[in-house]
């Protein structure tokens, strides 16, 4: 046999023992399948060792070589056998002990993550800065609040050499500030270090000045430098704070159209609102050179105001309340050098510091005529614009004076009323004009003092007209009139015709929103349903419901806070049913009022509706009686164009149930 360190044969001849351990099948399979000579090979070698004795030899090793790797399969670690016909499960964990593992390891993961944070921190990561400000965002003028400035280091290591810069509104009055700033120009604060965890902030009282509307803007910047770090980080913050209001009410009230060289006067008009944290203030007009400041006059107003004239055009008001006051102010135009003159007025509130702080301001401007004959139009008792409603009469009053050195001859004076909504028919005067168009002339003729009108002689022009009433609105119309007077010395102009020297002050009169209000109480419906319940007429000691209904209308001009109210008797209650088309219906047991609350309704809402239920109980003393139900409903709003308040109310309802033709009777208590 060839001596091969690969082959299964010794030099003897002889099998080694096989080694089950070492053996398998993985390695069976890695060897190569035999080809034909060595099969043939294979049975020769075993018919020869056969012959020899060997198969015995064989068959003995093997069988203590399989049972030797079988005791080892089927022993346990003491060396005993296992009883392989019974099967022995190992019980398993539950759902609890898992669950329980679980929060304890995460648990103690969070812990370990903790104290990492706290007692390592990350050297290489940068403070977290939180940096901001807060303040009102709407403030009265003159009101003190704070302006409070906070930072924080909500990280895990120093900000050092911090440093806020401040820049406040330039009409922001300070008066207080904690802590002080380090500068003494502007406002700035050092802070050496902000530690981890810390925070802080920077308090700044102090009022804004200024006109309603004005916005002021506080902004701050905050720079530092984190521990083991070289660069500088900044933070911004910023707010803007609204003038809502400035806490007081301004009219002025004066004739736009004066003549050069005669003295003409302003009536300023003011009070203080609830919300008035101003008080005392300076009115400036500033100077001009053709411009005279003249002294009051001696018959004051009940209601004149405490001032002082600290010099011509500078007035010190003072005793502000909530009730108007007046303040007159006298001046005079020396001589006409343009048809048009300004006058503007400066209101300022005086500091702590003696400084002033302007909170509001007016321009006033004037027509200056050269004329002998001044002309004054005042309608309504009043000689500026003025809102008036569909219906209303126009009372003008027409004054004429002889400011010349001589006597005027052969007056001619003309009033012309511009608008499409006057109803001439209505036009009354006890000394009446010729009328043409929209003039109205007045010669000697009409009045024989204008034959002749000495110096300083003046007269009164009375006459009345109606605006027509609300009709179908036409957005191509200007719902206005526009008034004013012109005159001639010997011969009659038509109008456009004349310059401005010889023409009275013009009166716009706008005509406010058509808004009306209807007011209806039912048991049936128009449909002649029944929406009540109960008797009717009412009986004693029994209850009845009513239905009310109410309906909006307008065209003209959009509404703001819109409103209607209800007060009900004692004897009648509320039913809590309503329902409406805009807005929200109401009940305020403690005033026992009814309101529909409207507010905006624009002029795409040309009509709303709204129903609700009341009840009546009538007591022994109503018998044989007609119970009022609703005393009358009363609707407010501000008109969106003129500015004016709008009101509308309704007539008392009884138990006749005058707007329900069925239920309709006498209303008599049974």
């Amino acid at each position: 046999m060839p001596n091969n360190k690969n082959s299964n044969y010794s030099v003897d001849g002889k099998i080694p023992a096989i080694n089950l351990k070492k053996s398998g099948i993985s390695e069976f399979v890695k060897r190569p399948l035999p080809n034909d000579k060595e099969v043939a090979e294979f049975e020769k070698i075993t018919a020869e060792n056969n012959e020899l004795g060997f198969d015995a030899q064989i068959g003995e090793e093997l069988d203590e070589e399989i049972e030797d790797s079988l005791n080892e399969i089927y022993q346990d670690d003491d060396g005993k056998v296992v009883d392989v016909k019974k099967m022995y499960i190992k019980k398993r964990h539950g759902f609890f002990y898992w669950f329980f593992l679980l929060v304890f390891f995460m648990a103690a993961g969070a812990g370990a993550y903790y104290a990492y944070e706290k007692y390592y921190p990350r050297t290489f990561s940068a403070p977290v800065v939180e940096f901001g400000i807060s303040g009102k965002t709407e403030a009265v003028a003159g009101e003190e609040f704070f302006y409070v400035i906070n930072y924080k280091n909500s990280g895990q290591i120093n900000a050092n050499n911090a440093e806020i810069r401040l820049d406040l509104p330039e009409n922001f009055i300070v008066s207080d500030i904690y802590p002080e700033s380090v500068s003494e120009t502007g406002y700035q604060w050092r802070i050496d270090s902000i530690p981890a965890h810390s925070s802080g902030e920077i308090k700044i009282k102090g009022m804004l000045m200024g006109a309603k509307d004005r916005i002021g803007a506080v902004q701050a910047v905050l720079s530092y430098v984190p521990e083991n770090f070289s660069s500088e980080f900044k933070k911004e913050a910023a707010l803007a704070t609204r003038i809502s209001d400035i806490g007081l009410e301004f009219d002025f009230d004066f004739v736009s159209s004066v003549l050069a060289g005669e003295a003409e006067e302003i009536a300023l008009r003011f009070n203080a609102k609830e919300n008035n944290y101003i008080g005392d203030f300076r009115i400036t007009l500033e100077p001009r050179e053709n411009l005279e400041i003249l002294p009051a006059k001696s018959d004051a107003p009940e209601n004149l105001a405490k001032f002082a004239m600290e010099r011509p055009g500078v007035w010190d008001v003072s005793e502000i309340s909530l009730e108007e006051k007046i303040l007159p102010i006298r001046f005079r135009f020396a001589k006409k050098e343009k048809d048009k003159e300004p006058l503007s007025f400066k209101f300022e509130r005086k500091n702590k510091d003696e400084s002033y702080s302007e909170f509001y301001g007016e321009t006033l401007e004037f027509d200056v005529m050269n004329s002998d004959l001044n002309l004054s139009l005042i309608i309504n008792g009043a000689r500026e614009d003025k809102s008036a409603n569909f219906g209303d009469t126009l009372n003008y009053s027409l004054v004429y004076k002889n400011k010349g050195e001589t006597e005027m001859k052969d007056v001619v004076i003309m009033a012309v009323l511009e608008s499409d909504f006057l109803d001439w028919t209505t036009l009354k005067s006890e000394m009446p004009g010729k009328e043409k168009g929209n003039t109205i002339t007045w010669t000697k003729e009409e009045i024989p003092g204008l034959a002749a009108i000495p110096k300083n002689e003046e007269g009164i022009i009375d006459f009345s007209i109606n605006l027509v009433k609300a009709g179908t609105a036409n957005s191509k119309q200007e719902y206005q009139v526009k008034s004013y007077a012109q005159f001639n010395i010997g011969n009659i102009q038509t109008e456009g015709t004349t310059g401005k020297n010889n023409l009275s002050n013009e009166i716009i009169s706008r005509i406010n929103s058509d808004l009306s209000l209807e007011e209806t109480i039912r048991y049936f419906s128009v449909e002649n349903m029944p929406v009540g319940t109960g008797p009717h007429p009412p009986r004693v000691n029994e209850t009845t419901t009513y239905k009310v209904y109410w309906k909006i209308s307008n065209n003209l001009n959009e509404l703001k806070g819109l409103v209607i109210k209800l007060p009900l008797p004692a004897y009648v209650s509320f039913a809590e049913k309503s329902r409406a088309t805009v807005g929200e219906i109401k009940y305020d047991a403690s005033k026992r009022e009814v309101s529909w609350e409207i507010g905006r309704l624009p002029l795409t809402v040309f009509a709303a509706n709204a129903e609700f239920s009341i009840s009546v109980t009538p007591s022994e003393e109503d018998r044989n009686k007609i119970m009022v139900i609703l005393p009358g409903s009363s609707a407010s709003a501000i008109d969106g164009k003129t500015d004016a308040v709008l009101n509308q109310s309704t007539k008392a309802k009884t138990t006749k149930l005058e707007d329900d033709e069925i239920a309709r009777g006498d209303g008599i208590v049974e």
